[in-house]
């Protein structure tokens, strides 16, 4: 499937900010979208308000353009100019290199609809996850960009049937508490949905349009049904995974109850 042909008629005349948000594969996510956007000939800003990792240092290689404007981790003091002439392809926007080795640190949130103006996407890494299948946020997260018309929350299905603990969940004490799974007990089904409804889980903050994505369902021990995924309320979930060998992702557009082919 084609994250892009699912995601952009969700956007506002088919441009706008797309946030993500959640554990489990956000930057795999925001990337696979980017290079998709970028192969039809879009403009693609690629950005982080929290951290994001180094590009020029992932596996794959990095076909793109890094951007460094160390002014851009102060709130924006009014209109911003354009960063650049933008162009066809992606340009990956960050304020400085983190202090953490490999990753990059980003902007004030206020930057982003500023800079929207001349670019068709903007994808923002708007969260932390530590590489950990699934979180809860704490406090202060996620940092989602004013004006962002679509959030996209990713959840790594890996996590079904792990322990709740550290080495599985992010922040598990908040996950606890926004999900009810006791520390050490199974990850089931049913703390999935919890987190994804729950006004202190997943969508924390989030304004727009709001999708899930399942992520990781060639490691999950098992695929919700189609009625296991309307319990999410969610008005469109992508199940599948973006790497390794399993099943690619499909969509369940849950506003008219059907699936889209991918």
């Amino acid at each position: 499937m084609n994250l892009a042909e699912v995601l952009v008629p969700l956007l506002p005349e088919g441009s706008g900010v797309v946030a993500f948000v959640g554990a489990g594969g956000k930057t795999s996510a925001l990337f696979h979208l980017a290079r998709e956007l970028a192969g039809e000939g879009k403009r693609v800003l690629v950005t982080t308000t929290t951290h994001l990792a180094d590009p020029r240092v992932e596996p794959g290689g990095f076909e793109g353009k890094l951007v460094f404007s160390p002014e851009m981790e102060a709130p924006c003091p009014g209109e911003a100019g354009p960063l650049s002439v933008p162009v066809p392809g992606i340009t990956v926007l960050a304020s400085r290199e983190a202090d953490a080795p490999g990753k990059v640190k980003g902007i004030h949130p206020s930057w982003v609809t500023a800079l929207l103006p001349g670019w068709d996407q903007i994808l923002v890494e708007a969260d932390g996850s530590m590489r950990l299948p699934v979180k809860a946020p704490g406090p202060g997260e996620p940092v989602i960009p004013p004006g962002t018309d679509l959030v996209v929350g990713i959840v790594g299905l890996d996590c079904l049937g792990r322990p709740m603990d550290g080495r599985t969940v992010h922040r598990p004490e908040l996950f606890s508490r926004v999900t009810g799974c006791s520390p050490g007990a199974p990850i089931e089904w049913a703390h999935l949905v919890a987190l994804v409804r729950h006004p202190e889980g997943l969508f924390k903050g989030a304004r727009g349009r709001r999708v899930v994505h399942l992520n990781k369902a060639d490691r999950a021990p098992f695929l919700p049904s189609e009625e296991q995924i309307l319990q999410l309320g969610a008005e469109l979930v992508l199940v599948g995974s973006l790497e390794g060998e399993g099943p690619r992702p499909r969509a369940v557009a849950l506003t008219v109850r059907e699936e889209v082919a991918g």
